[in-house]
């Protein structure tokens, strides 16, 4: 029989992973966004409701729907899987958080790419009794199942977290390099989409700094221990780069990317750094890296899951591998 499934946050990854699903033996029973849950236990017509949401139109419109609250619909359904493709707000971060926790409690296996939820409890949701039931890939660019494989050792080992996790200050920054102006690099990169939905996160350092403390977690903290909240995390702002020096450096052999690093005592810090073109973390603007100091040298995770379908793609590999653990 196949497992049952329920999104939250049909957006436009939430969109691309429902469509992405078809290679699965998964039925999706539920969608919820803010406003209601759409359900059948028999599954949902992916497609038409894909379609009423891509038409900006709410679930509350949807024939049939609840408007209840998100917390209960997952109670009431109670699905083998909950996959999170909310949006990342740091103000949500809490209900994100009890959402995830609330499903591992009643039985089922996790699926995030909205990454407020780990950057607040990765010790709890990586580290706790519910490890072996939480996919984080789509949450870290196609990385984090590599990362969290390999978390055993790192938490041995490691001295130092070392990442340059948003795609978007890289892109700016290579097309300040190239002779654009500040403003000019935002704007090509807003008209190509490669902004978050709220600017700002992206600008001003707050994604990656998000990424950051997910790892960093993961990492360093203590199984249920507390997180650096994000106002403990030093971050410049992509606006208040001096373009001319990124671009010597460019003339030099050099590059700039914005880089995330952490100690095993919590100093946080998002700042763009000049890094040796050949570094393992000057990676492309279609990549992300995080990379973690020990003793025998670098260790660097390249994530490829950057944008809504490579996000989708990840959190599809995330369902496909705890299911198959379930069955094992």
């Amino acid at each position: 029989m196949s497992a049952t499934l329920h999104l939250v946050g049909p957006g436009h990854v939430g969109r691309s992973f429902l469509r992405q699903l078809a290679s699965l033996p998964v039925r999706v029973v539920a969608v919820s966004d803010a406003s209601a849950t759409a359900y059948a236990r028999d599954g949902l017509p992916l497609d038409a409701l894909c379609a009423h949401k891509a038409a900006g139109r709410s679930l509350a419109d949807w024939p049939g729907a609840e408007r209840i609250p998100t917390d209960v619909a997952l109670r009431v359904v109670a699905a083998d899987v909950v996959a999170d493709a909310t949006p990342t707000r740091e103000a949500e971060a809490d209900a994100a958080v009890a959402r995830a926790l609330l499903a591992l409690r009643l039985g089922g296996r996790v699926v995030l790419s909205a990454k407020n939820a780990l950057a607040a409890a990765a010790t709890s949701l990586l580290l706790g009794p519910f490890a072996d039931r939480v996919g984080v890939d789509g949450v870290l660019g196609g990385a984090g199942a590599a990362i969290v494989a390999d978390l055993a050792d790192l938490r041995a080992r490691c001295r130092g977290v070392a990442i340059v996790g948003n795609v978007t200050t890289t892109v700016l920054a290579l097309a300040f390099e190239r002779g654009l102006s500040v403003a000019a690099g935002i704007a090509d990169a807003q008209a190509r989409g490669l902004l978050e939905p709220d600017p700002t996160l992206d600008l001003d350092g707050s994604d990656a700094a998000t990424k950051l403390r997910a790892v960093w977690g993961a990492v360093f903290g203590a199984p249920a221990g507390p997180v650096p909240v994000a106002a403990a995390v030093a971050r410049e702002d992509v606006r208040g780069l001096d373009v001319a020096a990124l671009r010597a450096r460019a003339d030099r052999g050099a590059t700039t990317r914005l880089v995330g690093r952490g100690d095993r005592v919590g100093n946080l810090c998002v700042r763009f750094e000049e890094l040796p073109a050949g570094s393992p973390l000057a990676v492309p603007p279609d990549r992300v890296a995080y990379g973690f100091e020990l003793p025998d040298g670098l260790r660097v995770h390249v994530g490829f899951g950057v944008g809504y379908d490579q996000t989708a793609a990840a959190m599809v590999r995330d369902v496909a591998r705890l299911l198959a653990v379930a069955q094992s």
